[in-house]
């Protein structure tokens, strides 16, 4: 489109406006002023020119006449214009740049960088990103310098720019920028600085014409890729602009699904012609049909490969069934039932359960399970069909298929399409337990939603499907109850918080223009950590949750506020709960479970116990079958003396524990999660929660000895510190306790830190304890940071300044905006070590702006006053007072020093005055005590013949470091001979079997 030359001046003047308004001084050396021009027609990458000067002025005509040079030499009219400029430059070193990159996401690296102080050589962040500068492959997780296609674009901007220096210590300046955009209807839009919003247009509350806007752009691009013959072009790279040649029918159907959707909001004609030759050639290429074993006829969504999904029946008889449900006719829903029969054929009749992927040519089994998606899509295509035709075998399918879905605790997947059909079967079927299983589906996964770095759209449309469930929950008095399970306000700051993020995956024209082809993609919507793929299911999902989002809208505020009135009503009316702790109801709704053996009347149970050494008295235990992993032999459960308080299986029957109260689960590891997350829900204490290379151990025991003046305190038992461990921590301590410490350890970091959500979080160093052949430093840092997802706005992190990688921690803690406590030997810590003198055992420190002494029990000096600091820093935070603290760090002995404890004494006696000297008999969970087995003696009989005699030994757990376990004969047993007040018949022979 030519346009006239006195229109584009007029926006190129508007534009100026806007910068001039906007733009601030840089500081020197570099210009006080930079900005960049953008212009491009939509046919072809943006050409970007750039200007610098000591006022805004000579900056602007700089970049102005350049532009006019650029525009007239390559005949360009000027369709979209763009001005951008530099409001911050950081100077660092290519060697410091790269290890900034390894810390962030692919394609999330959202600045400018120059090559000089002058900027004079740079490029916008759309640049970088449009030719793959900073991209490594799909199978590098952070951002890298791609060297060969920098140098290949820094050569075509900039023809007499010398090679690229990516040495080491050669210099890039990164940028922060903003700008404002130019549409062809002359309208200006301000546009987001750096940041996760960077680059496009700003859009502070989105509005009824936003979304629609969204939902006509993309759903004509799908439109646009739908070829004469209904096949669809299956997507881009946009970068080079290279067409995906793979193709899947699953997604063909689906997006056509989203296609329908969107026709019944816009009533474009063009796309209801497209979706007509769409579902054209699902119907005569795609489902084929087939005679059952029983006779009866069904039909299959096949793929290229022979392969039939169980995801593919569902899309399609979904898309079958929308397409009659928004046009009024019944001619495709004979051809939907085949496909629902098709279903059942999948469906195991007594379990319930789904299988997943048969072979067409004989209809045998390819593939049991192969995603979660494929149950969800199921259930919700069968729900939509029954909609139609009210076929009671629908109905019944479904229910059947929940009853499995419930029993494996779907919802733990958090699955949209799951999201979608509870939604659908509550329709018919409202019932508590599949409101309740709508409800976890979501109510734990809201800080994921909030978070979340990618676009990741399918949050959106889970969050609109359990929105419309909530709405049909305020309105039933007798469910308005289950409003509880819910943070209301968090729910609907998730949804708004997702939705509007959805809008930095669009290829909104200020973006798109950078791109090799800009036209083919501006309007659809993109997976930016996939190079900004454009796939037609990308695009479905994204059309979909704003299609939901729309009719959210038009409702108003009156959705939100029954909803919000009906939890509030429900809140007031719910009664206080009578008992807290392991009753056979909080059981049953911590795990979706059966009591095989009915527990008796008032039983109740004292904690959880997957390790027989920690096993105490009145403790549920989770007990092995088959492979199983997490859990006790059930040899070892027959003769324990007291018995369990009940039992947690799998498969295990009343004939195997007589006597004992059974629960069935479907899952006995995810029974032990779900444990644990029920418990810390209900916790109203402080959790502290350690974690780092080295020194957990010791850090856990200092904390919760000096915590212990506040009241009882619970802490990790026997280094319990991986998920499953985690757990079973916390479901053994009271929900009352005021302070409880955790240790977490780096393996799946993520799960343990959402199950213990702490209120502190102590960070004690990184160390290449846990380095892989091709792990790193960074990279040990970036997943022992996950502690913090587990972490509410404005909680404490306590961190060890002196720590490497003290960057990447402190940025991922910043990043969840947490109040961070910096400890260590530095000027700038908040708890700084000031001395210490080995001899009186005195450590002076800085705590803030006040400078205090106290001492320490360890006379070894080493890494214990520097422990020592991350109390001080953690104290105030944890809820507790100043007073007594000092006393309890002198009594604290946590190395050399530390107070030994064997297994318990024989004498009822010496057992209780061990418990009180120990600091145990007011612990929660004790730590327990185990018989620990020598070798056997020079000449004991192997087979037959009495066995060599056990000594008592203590375990591991109670001598936390190492350099007390190693101590000698005569020095252990003095230590054991103070604890017990009599001399200790621990022999020195013994001591190599100690655990190290």
């Amino acid at each position: 489109m030519l346009m006239p030359e006195r229109e584009f001046d007029s926006r190129l003047a508007r534009l100026r406006e806007a910068g001039q308004a906007a733009m601030k001084p840089l500081a020197a050396p570099h210009p006080r002023y930079a900005l960049f021009l953008s212009v491009s027609d939509g046919d072809r990458r943006a050409k970007v020119v750039g200007g610098t000067g000591e006022d805004f002025d000579a900056a602007w005509a700089m970049a102005a006449g350049r532009l006019a040079d650029v525009m007239a030499a390559q005949n360009i009219t000027g369709r979209w214009l763009r001005l951008d400029w530099v409001e911050d430059v950081q100077s660092m070193r290519w060697k410091e740049f790269r290890a900034l990159l390894a810390g962030i996401k692919r394609n999330y690296f959202r600045h400018a960088l120059a090559l000089d102080r002058d900027l004079s050589v740079a490029f916008l962040e759309q640049e970088l990103n449009a030719n793959a500068m900073l991209y490594g492959g799909n199978a590098v997780f952070s951002v890298v310098v791609n060297e060969k296609n920098f140098a290949l674009y820094a050569r075509t901007k900039f023809p007499e720019l010398p090679a690229v220096n990516f040495a080491d210590e050669g210099e890039v300046f990164v940028l922060s920028t903003a700008g404002a955009f130019s549409a062809e209807t002359g309208e200006i839009f301000a546009l987001n600085p750096s940041g996760p919003d960077a680059s496009r247009r700003r859009i502070e509350q989105l509005a009824e014409d936003d979304v629609l806007g969204l939902i006509r752009n993309s759903s004509n691009y799908l439109a646009g890729e739908v070829q004469e013959d209904g096949r669809f072009i299956y997507g881009y790279h946009p970068c080079f602009d290279r067409r995906i040649e793979a193709y899947n029918a699953l997604r063909h159907a689906s997006s056509t699904y989203a296609m329908i959707e969107a026709w019944e909001v816009t009533r474009d004609e063009q796309l209801k012609a497209a979706i007509d030759r769409s579902l054209g050639y699902v119907s005569r290429e795609l489902v084929r049909e087939a005679k059952l074993s029983d006779g009866s006829e069904a039909a299959f969504l096949v793929e290229a490969n022979g392969e039939v999904k169980l995801g593919g029946n569902a899309v399609t008889i979904l898309v079958l069934a929308k397409y009659s449900a928004v046009t009024g006719t019944t001619d495709l829903l004979p051809l939907a039932e085949r496909l629902a029969a098709g279903i059942r054929f999948m469906q195991d009749a007594e379990t319930g359960a789904f299988v997943h992927v048969l072979n067409f040519a004989d209809l045998s089994v390819k593939d049991a399970f192969r995603t979660i998606y494929y149950d969800g899509e199921a259930a919700f295509g069968l729900m939509r069909l029954y909609e139609q035709t009210r076929n009671p075998a629908l109905l019944e399918t479904v229910e059947k298929a929940f009853g499995h879905f419930i029993a494996a605790e779907h919802w733990r997947h958090h699955d949209h399409w799951l999201s979608y059909c509870v939604n659908e079967l509550t329709r018919y079927r409202p019932e508590e337990r599949y409101f309740r299983f709508g409800i976890q589906n979501f109510a734990d996964y809201l800080d994921f939603v909030i978070e979340r770095i990618t676009t990741f759209p399918t949050l959106l449309e889970l969050m609109m499907a359990a929105e419309r469930m909530l709405s049909r929950i305020a309105g039933n008095a007798e469910l308005k109850h289950l409003l509880g399970l819910v943070d209301i306000d968090k729910f609907y700051r998730a949804l708004e918080t997702r939705a509007h993020y959805l809008l930095n995956g669009h290829f909104w024209p200020e973006l798109a223009m950078y791109y090799r082809n800009p036209s083919r993609i501006a309007g659809s919507f993109f997976i930016r950590h996939h190079a900004f793929r454009v796939r037609i299911d990308d695009v479905e999902h994204y059309l979909s949750g704003f299609v939901a989002y729309l009719r959210y809208l038009r409702e108003g505020e009156a959705s939100r506020c029954a909803v919000e009135a009906a939890a509030a009503e429900a809140q007031v009316a719910a009664p206080q709960e009578a008992e807290t702790g392991w009753t056979p109801d909080n059981v049953a709704a911590a795990i979706a479970g059966e009591w095989i053996v009915p527990p008796p009347e008032n039983w109740r149970a004292a904690g959880l116990s997957t390790y027989a050494p920690a096993m105490q008295p009145g403790n549920l235990v989770v007990v092995r079958h088959g492979e199983e992993k997490v859990g006790m032999l059930l040899s070892v459960v027959k003769r324990m003396d007291p018995p369990p308080a009940g039992a947690i299986t799998t498969g295990h029957t009343a004939e195997d524990l007589p006597g004992l109260p059974l629960l069935k689960v479907q899952n006995t590891a995810e029974a032990v999660l779900a444990m644990g997350r029920y418990a810390r829900a209900r916790m109203t204490g402080k959790v502290v929660a350690v974690t780092g290379s080295s020194g957990k151990t010791t850090t856990v025991a200092m904390a919760a000895h000096a915590l212990s003046a506040w009241g009882p305190v619970c802490k990790s038992a026997f280094n319990a510190n991986l998920p499953h461990g985690v757990a079973w921590n916390l479901a053994s301590m009271p929900w009352d306790t005021p302070h409880a410490v955790l240790e977490l350890a780096i393996g799946r970091m993520a799960v343990s830190a959402r199950m213990a959500q702490p209120d502190v979080a102590i960070f004690t160093n990184i160390a290449p304890a846990h380095l892989g052949e091709k792990s790193t430093l960074a990279d040990i840092a970036r997943t022992k940071s996950a502690i913090f997802l587990g972490m509410k706005e404005g909680a404490t992190a306590v961190l060890n300044r002196d720590m490497a990688e003290w960057d990447t921690v402190f940025a991922a803690a910043k990043a969840r905006k947490l109040r961070v406590i910096a400890y260590g030997a530095g000027e700038e810590c908040d708890v700084r070590l000031l001395a210490f003198d080995p001899a009186t055992r005195e450590v002076r420190a800085r705590l803030f702006d006040r400078e205090l002494t106290y001492r320490i029990g360890s006379p070894h000096g080493g890494q214990q006053p520097r422990h020592s600091l991350r109390h001080r820093g953690a104290r105030p935070r944890a809820g507790t007072r100043p007073s007594a603290h000092r006393k309890l760090l002198r009594t604290s002995r946590t190395r050399r020093g530390v107070r030994a404890v064997p297994r318990r004494p024989r004498d009822p006696g010496d057992r209780r005055r061990l418990q009180r000297q120990s600091g145990l008999d007011g612990g929660c969970p004790r730590t327990p005590f185990r018989r620990a087995r020598p070798a056997p003696r020079r000449g004991a009989r192997r087979n037959g013949g009495t066995r060599p005699r056990r000594r008592n030994l203590p375990h591991r757990a109670c001598f936390p470091d190492r350099h007390l376990r190693d101590r000698s004969g005569p020095c252990l047993r003095r230590s054991l001979s103070r604890v017990l007040g009599k001399p200790s018949r621990i022999q020195t022979r013994h001591l190599r079997h100690l655990p190290r």
